[in-house]
This record gives C-alpha cells, structure tokens and sequence, in this order.
C-alpha cells in the first residue's frame, strides 16, 4: 500500500508526542526530518503539530528522525493501539482528517488521554485477590480470560508499572500482578526463595498448572530462577530491560554499578542508609538539552518519563525501604544466572537501546537460555512498558501467541533491532547517569 498523509501523520505524531512529553520546548526552532513525505505532508505536520517538515536524505537524520522513519514504515503489525469505538468521540459534520488536520490531531490527543485515564484505573477494574502460604497473606489482582500472563516487577517496586501494557494484554488473556514481596510475615527481609514462593502461591490460588511471564528489571532474574526451577510451570518468558548479575567480563551500565556498590554497603552496614539516600538525592533534574541537534536527539529520547518519580522511585523512598531494598538486591546477585538445561520454555530478551539503568545486552551467561533471541528496541529506555506500550504489548503479545526459537515474525519489528549470529548487538550504554529511579 501506499503512504498516504494520515499514515505519515500518525506516525509522526507518536514521535511527536513521545518527545514533547520530555521536552515540550524541544521543536522549536528544531524541525522533523523525513526522505520522501508523501506529497502535502509538510502542510499537514504544521497544522496538526506546528512543526517544520523537511524532506531530506535519511544520512541527514537525528535519533528522533530516524524512530518516525522507522515508525512509518512499519509492517502494521505494531506500535499503534488499534481504534476503539469506546475510545474514539469524533466531532459532529467531520468529513474525516483531511479536512482539518488540527481537528484530527486534537482526535488523536483526546483518544491518547482516554487510553490512559483507562490504563490508570485499572487496578479498580481488576479483581482483588488473596493468595496464602507460610502464614503470609499475598494480595495480587487479576482480569480478563483466556491463557495465564503473570507479570512480574521489579524487587521494590509495586505493580504500578504495569498497566498501560496490561490494558493492552488483557483481551484474550488471564493476567496476574502484584507489588514484589518486601517482608514477610515475621518481619524478615524477603528473598528470592519467598518471591518464588509468591509465585507459587499466585499460580495456585489461580487453579493453574502453566503459564506465561513478563518480568521487568530485577523481576528478569526471579523470572529466569523460576523457569530453570520450575520448568513445566513456565510455558513462555519475556524479559524486559532485565537486570542481573554479571560477571567481570559482562557489560554492566554504570547505574548498575554504582547501585550494587551502594546496595551492599547499606545491607552490610544498614545505619549507612540515610546518608546513602541523601548521597544518591532527589528527584532529577533534566539538564538543558546539547545545542548540538544530533546529541540533543539522543539526550531527549532517553530522558525518564515526565510525572513518574515517586513509582519509580519507590525502592528509595525513606532509608528503612532503601536498607530493605539493598539486602533484597545483594542477596539476589549473590545467585549466579542458572545453566541452560533441557526442557526449559521459549525465553525473549527485549532490551533498550538507550537504557540508563541496566545494561542493554544480557550477560554471557543467560545468553544459551535465550532461544528465542534478544532484541534492543530503537530509542528507548528501562521504562518502554510505560512509555511504549503499544510497541511492547504487539511485540510481546506476538510472542506469547506463537513461542518459538527465535525473534516473533510479528510486532512492529521496524522499533526492535534482533540480535543474530552474523550481526550480534553490542551497542554502547552511552550515559554515565548515575540517577537511581528503579
């Protein structure tokens, strides 16, 4: 088929918002740069985004040039939600977007903030639930039919971070959430053992014998320990940004670094957590973006969210939770990346090409449990499953509908790059960021 402007438009406007969102100032002055626009886009990108459109050639693209690129020549497949009538008001007497692109932006906003007033209700929606084992109450939410997705966070973290990817997996599908285990019921730190005796205890109070798993950050290593341990339990694994121990050798981010140096100082010496918290600070602030456009690209797609601090921060929230937090992450890299052993399930690795907190490229180790390969998705940081959603939920839900070694066949592939034997990924962690928010 043939690009028309809407097409185009759309495309841009996804990139469009995904920057303004983290520097609303960032197109002025900067224009938006496409080879071949179809023919009266530049018309349409002004008055639907009040941005500058020039057709260059693609050597002349930014960081952000090059993701609307990939964005509009994507397979379909991906990486835009699919319309819904219950999202969707279109104004009365409106001939449809060529007639008024500034009224079709304005559409594609008020669909946007519906999706997300949704997202963020979510857990009211969802059923409150209570699983128990070793005198301990777990509470976790569950919705939808279908086949079991458990989605697992991150050590510290609550199941906050999943909605907008679980509004978009639930159709078809039982999923399954809840806050990482900290304590338990004696008031001891939880680890790794109780977090798969979480997991057990969920799949139990389900009446389930399999299912599939998203795990997020540090949530990729219990995911991994959970499979090697419980292999039948597991049917397919997608590890997102997954942060595990490395060896000397492996590439690490410097975020990781500094986490782990800090993490057992603290577990060690937990009276040091207070001046750990004030050493590792507050919110961060966004530095003024590089004049240099190429740089300035790069910097604004990889900044943080906008208005997601106190959930993502919440490991770091006051010194007892960061004293807790720190023995739960030492002790579980204490645990080396299990071997690969026959009869373990499809496991996809999805990194992030501008990931500041863990490293894009998964240790040597896990690499032989990864049969389904590992892909870096362009321009995105620890945070796509927030960020994205609609990027990872057609990558991930392309996976889980059809697990088979190697990378899903569908799912927006123009936003991942796959890593294979003749071309493996090995791109630069280029941040030295030593912000602490997961």
């Amino acid at each position: 088929m043939s690009e028309t402007i809407e097409s185009f438009l759309t495309a841009a406007h996804r990139t469009f918002v995904e920057v303004t969102r983290r520097a609303p100032d960032y197109f002025d002055g900067r224009p938006l740069r496409a080879s071949d626009p179809p023919a009266g886009s530049a018309r349409a990108v002004a008055a639907a985004l009040g941005v500058r459109l020039s057709a260059v050639a693609a050597r002349e693209f930014t960081a952000v040039d090059d993701l609307l690129d990939r964005r509009r020549h994507a397979d379909g497949t991906g990486g835009t939600d699919r319309a819904d009538p219950a999202d969707v008001t279109r104004d009365s007497g409106d001939s449809g977007p060529a007639g008024d692109w500034e009224r079709w932006r304005l559409r594609q906003d008020r669909r946007g903030a519906l999706r997300a007033a949704r997202a963020a209700h979510l857990a009211r929606a969802m059923d409150h639930r209570v699983a128990r084992h070793s005198g301990r109450a777990l509470r976790y939410r569950a919705g939808g039919r279908g086949p079991l997705l458990v989605l697992l966070t991150a050590l510290g973290h609550t199941d906050e971070v999943w909605y907008p990817l679980a509004d978009r997996l639930l159709p078809g599908r039982r999923v399954v959430m809840w806050d990482a285990g900290e304590t338990g019921p004696y008031g001891q730190t939880w680890t790794l053992a109780g977090q798969l005796a979480d997991f057990d205890a969920v799949l139990e109070a389900e009446g389930a014998d399999r299912c599939d798993v998203i795990a997020w950050c540090s949530g990729a290593q219990i995911a991994v320990e959970y499979a090697h341990r419980r292999p039948r339990a597991v049917r397919a694994g997608v590890l997102l940004h997954g942060s595990y121990p490395r060896a000397g050798s492996d590439p690490s981010s410097a975020y990781e670094r500094n986490l782990g140096a800090v993490c057992a100082s603290v577990a060690a010496h937990p009276e040091r957590a207070a001046r750990a918290l004030r050493a590792l600070g507050g919110e961060a602030v966004p530095v003024p973006l590089p004049q240099d456009e190429d740089l300035a690209a790069v910097e604004v797609l990889a900044r943080t969210p906008p208005g997601l601090d106190a959930v993502l921060r919440r490991p770091f929230r006051d010194a007892r939770a960061l004293a807790g937090y720190s023995r739960q992450l030492t002790e579980l890299w204490r645990h080396p990346v299990p071997a690969a052993v026959p009869g373990l399930p499809q496991l996809l690795s999805l990194g992030a090409e501008l990931d500041r907190v863990a490293a894009p490229e998964p240790p040597a180790a896990l690499v032989p449990l990864l049969t389904a390969g590992h892909g870096l998705l362009v321009g995105a940081t620890h945070y796509s499953m927030l960020d994205r959603p609609e990027v990872v939920a057609a990558v991930c839900g392309a996976f889980l509908d059809d697990p088979r070694p190697g990378p899903p066949a569908v799912g927006g592939p123009r936003e991942v790059r796959w890593s294979t034997a003749a071309a493996p990924l090995t791109p630069s962690n280029s941040s030295n960021s030593e912000e602490v928010t997961s």
